[in-house]
């Protein structure tokens, strides 16, 4: 009779204990919005060093310039007077950015929420001087960018739900977060 009670107290144990609600408690890596304004996001735009391609997108040429987008990071721009042995000289890293033209003088860029045109006379000090967020529309403030969820594996993408109070959504960060209730299938 004890190894019928072990027995079956065992199995309770075994199965409440498959009831627990791991759901809310699990932790996931998700998006989080960056909330901020113009200024802000002239501290997102900024002018580095040369980093290495590795996720090439559209490629553009300027005068004596190479500009290779990095999807979703930003733009490698090369000194292309010998095409056959590009200098890479800086990256602008603009987030969210898929496609980029140059004329005179101006970058123009999307990100994750709009188009900025960019004074691009300067490598050294590349700047902002216009954002238009009208051809998105609003929805861009609520969902991360199409170009950001590709980066995740199919299935549930998990965002931390935008809240218009905070102000807003200027772009998303990948981060270790609670499990949120806003997701998106991939």
């Amino acid at each position: 009779m004890k190894l019928h009670t072990l027995t079956i107290a065992a199995f309770f144990m075994l199965f409440m204990g498959s009831c627990s609600d791991n759901e809310t408690t699990k932790s996931v890596i998700g998006f989080k919005p960056v909330y901020g304004g113009l200024e802000d996001i002239q501290k997102l735009i900024t002018t580095t060093a040369p980093q290495p391609l590795k996720s090439v997108g559209k490629i553009y040429t300027y005068g004596n310039l190479l500009l290779i987008n990095e999807v979703g990071k930003g733009v490698h721009v090369y000194d292309n007077q010998d095409p056959s042995a590009p200098v890479n000289l800086k990256f602008i890293a603009i987030p969210g950015n898929v496609d980029v033209a140059l004329k005179d003088g101006y970058l123009y860029a999307d990100l994750n929420f709009g188009i900025v045109t960019l004074d691009f006379s300067d490598l050294d000090h590349v700047s902002l001087t216009h954002l238009n967020t009208e051809y998105k529309g609003n929805d861009i403030q609520n969902t991360p960018s199409r170009n950001q969820l590709d980066t995740r594996p199919s299935g549930k993408v998990y965002f931390e739900c935008p809240e218009a109070s905070k102000g807003t959504v200027i772009t998303w960060e990948l981060v270790q977060m609670p499990k949120p209730q806003c997701y998106m299938n991939n």
